[in-house]
């Protein structure tokens, strides 16, 4: 009934007072409104007979372009010219001459067919319906689901006047098809967004047919390992096998998804796909052809180098892909299991990383220090924390920044992560003799003007780079230490002597990696309970906090939290700091003091990045933990 007043209206049959008096005053009857209107002498019936005439005939694209002041009537007359008459393609060769929008021409067909035009700029697609829906389909008739009956589906569509796509579409979805009409360009950016951000295995390997093989970069032209050589670019099998598009597909996905280790478990009746993302793991595949699971963890070996005929013991190897036109390193490592062998592969990728020391989280006073000292010409930099708190990637991006063609760079690693230009890099070897401290003999014959050691594991290692040190030599390392003192603490005990430690080291930096809020679903944390607060003993003092937290979304996987960053604790070591040493002074003195000097304490930098709600309280303490008031 509204929309036939409504129409009444806009025909200027009558204006819009007495329609609201003669539909109430016809009780909303359509009769009576009809009969009313018959009998009212202002209204001749010509002029009812037009309106619905003009309703009923079907406009032309051409016309609705002119009406919507898209285009004018004389570029319309300079078409004809050009073409003879107006071209069935009108509206792409419009986009393709820039006169309108692809979001203009949407509007236009929408008005043109008399169906619903979709603005998807703030689209929330339906995620189960979506998931449902064969993503290879939906990229070749370019398409959204957007909500589905017992009876009928609606689809987002580019072109909905397409009567033989929509018929074949019913013939695949098996139900009536009711199109709704979008841009292509937004289709298919939308489509795009939903793959890359999802985690359903349905989506993310729907479309396995249209990825293209990874070529698999061999770097080892040993003539004992040309066979496996071969066999790692493709030329066993052929790039058109299932295994082969299954795997290259998983490490690409990996890859595109920011993950730095990909996971193939091994059970009695699956194979399980798990991608670690910002520390935390997520299974995009677990069914798995049975048929397919030993020569998918076969074709890992092959491109690793590694004996597939050995299933008995643990293997090691590494790999490199091109990808997205740029090269990625593949650390690979098998282990056997009670069911098959189980393969990690870890991503090395630099492009992703950055190496930039501006992104390690590091800000004020706390970069500052750290690049003075870096830039030192001789000493010692030692960066302390648990496995996977980014100490290797500190070190890199330190070697970076530092690195210049006139200096001798030398690494001693275990494994070598990353493989930097002209930097000689060497891996550690224990079973052939190459330990750090016998590799670091030898580095310290080779002229180098900088070295790093990937960790401090022995009193051996640590006396012999400390030497280093003080020997002119500028040296980076690592240690696994909760925090700078501890650090201090625990090369005390390697019986390191006082006095060469003072003098050879410039400055000890502890980290840890804390996962940031995600942007896209940020908001006001209000998860934080009584006893969550009571349970905290520096709560009391970060009270005025306004705590922020994600809720959830596609950009994040539901979890809250999107990319990380390192928080720091760093200590350059004064003359009063290393007369403390030099005296032997309790671990707690040494802690007054360096805070005194400066020194930002890992628990206070991690409440620094609550406060600009950066991160969440919860991932706050789960990083760090109080150490009482000093």
């Amino acid at each position: 009934m509204e929309s036939f007043k409504e129409f009444l209206i806009k025909k200027r049959i009558i204006d819009s007072s007495r329609a609201e008096k003669l539909f109430s005053e016809s009780a909303g009857q359509v009769e009576t409104v009809l009969r009313r209107l018959g009998g009212d002498a202002e209204i001749s019936d010509a002029s009812l007979i037009k309106a619905f005439a003009a309703t009923f005939r079907k406009k032309t694209l051409c016309e609705i372009l002119v009406e919507e002041g898209f285009i004018t009537l004389a570029y319309i007359q300079q078409m004809v010219n050009e073409f003879g008459t107006v071209p069935a393609n009108i509206g792409q060769i419009l986009i393709d001459r820039r006169i309108i929008t692809e979001e203009e021409f949407a509007r236009a067909v929408s008005l043109e067919l008399g169906i619903n035009y979709v603005d998807l700029a703030q689209y929330e697609v339906n995620d189960e319906l979506f998931n449902g829906i064969d993503v290879a389909l939906m990229r070749r008739f370019c398409f959204i689901p957007h909500k589905k009956t017992a009876k009928e589906i609606y689809l987002i569509m580019h072109d909905p006047g397409n009567v033989d796509s929509i018929e074949e579409l019913e013939v695949q979805l098996g139900l009536p098809i009711i199109p709704m009409v979008a841009s292509k360009m937004a289709i298919q950016k939308l489509l795009s967004l939903m793959i890359e951000t999802s985690l359903d295995s349905n989506v993310v390997f729907g479309d396995l047919e249209n990825f293209p093989p990874l070529e698999v970069v061999i770097e080892d032209d040993d003539a004992e390992d040309a066979p496996v050589a071969a066999v790692a670019k493709g030329t066993g099998f052929g790039n058109e096998t299932p295994v082969i598009r299954m795997v290259d597909a998983i490490i690409l996905k990996g890859v595109r998804k920011r993950s730095s280790d990909i996971h193939f478990e091994v059970y009695e009746s699956q194979l399980k796909v798990k991608y670690r993302i910002d520390g935390v793991l997520f299974e995009v595949l677990s069914d798995v052809e049975p048929r397919l699971r030993a020569p998918i963890i076969s074709r890992l070996k092959v491109m690793a180098q590694l004996d597939i005929a050995e299933k008995r013991v643990p293997q090691d190897g590494r790999f490199k892909l091109k990808i997205d036109d740029r090269y990625v390193d593949f650390r690979v490592s098998v282990l056997p299991s009670i069911f098959g062998e189980t393969v990690v592969l870890r991503i090395l990728d630099k492009s992703a990383l950055g190496l930039d020391i501006q992104k390690l989280g590091l800000e004020g006073d706390d970069l500052l220090l750290f690049k003075r000292n870096v830039k030192k010409p001789y000493g010692m930099i030692l960066v302390a924390g648990p496995t996977g708190s980014g100490k290797t990637t500190t070190l890199y991006s330190a070697l970076k920044f530092v690195h210049t063609p006139k200096d001798k760079f030398i690494t001693i690693e275990d494994p070598v992560e990353y493989q930097l230009p002209d930097i000689v890099q060497i891996a550690v070897n224990e079973k052939k003799g190459l330990t750090f401290s016998s590799g670091l003999r030898s580095i310290v014959r080779q002229d180098p003007d900088k070295i790093m050691v990937g960790e401090i594991r022995d009193p051996e290692t640590a006396k012999i780079a400390i030497n280093a040190a003080l020997t002119g030599h500028l040296v980076f390392s690592s240690i696994h230490a909760n925090n700078v003192i501890d650090a201090i603490s625990r090369l005390e005990n390697m019986e390191i002597d006082p006095y060469e430690f003072v003098s050879s080291f410039n400055l000890i930096m502890s980290q840890r990696l804390m996962r940031l809020n995600c942007k896209n679903c940020v908001a006001d944390d209000d998860t934080i309970t009584a006893e969550m607060k009571h349970l905290t003993v520096d709560f009391h003092h970060y009270e005025h906090v306004e705590f922020k937290r994600g809720k959830g979304c596609r950009f994040c996987h539901d979890t809250g939290y999107l990319g990380r960053s390192g928080i720091f604790e760093v200590l350059e070591l004064s003359p009063a700091i290393k007369q403390m040493i030099l005296t032997h002074q309790s671990p707690l003195e040494i802690k007054k003091a360096a805070i005194a000097q400066g020194m930002v304490p890992l628990r206070r930098a991690g409440w620094q990045k609550v406060e600009k709600g950066l991160t969440t309280f919860e991932e706050m303490n789960r990083v760090t933990f109080e150490e009482g008031v000093l």
